[in-house]
């Protein structure tokens, strides 16, 4: 069975974009490991972010 959340033990708050509610894994500074994680994962809606760890959930899709 997959897991439906990724944790992150990592502060992703720089790369927070607020207004979108999404994290910027595109922007050159963003973590290489952690952006080949966050696209193997998939779609995703951020569950918490914070300065110690960040909970992505994954989005089921409709069948």
């Amino acid at each position: 069975m997959k897991s439906r959340v990724l944790v992150i033990k990592m502060n992703l708050l720089p790369w927070y974009n607020e207004l979108d509610d999404v994290l910027e894994v595109e922007r050159l500074t963003f973590p290489t490991a952690v952006r080949e994680r966050i696209l193997a994962f998939g779609e995703y809606r951020i569950v918490s972010i914070g300065r110690n760890q960040t909970r992505l959930r994954k989005i089921r899709k409709a069948e």
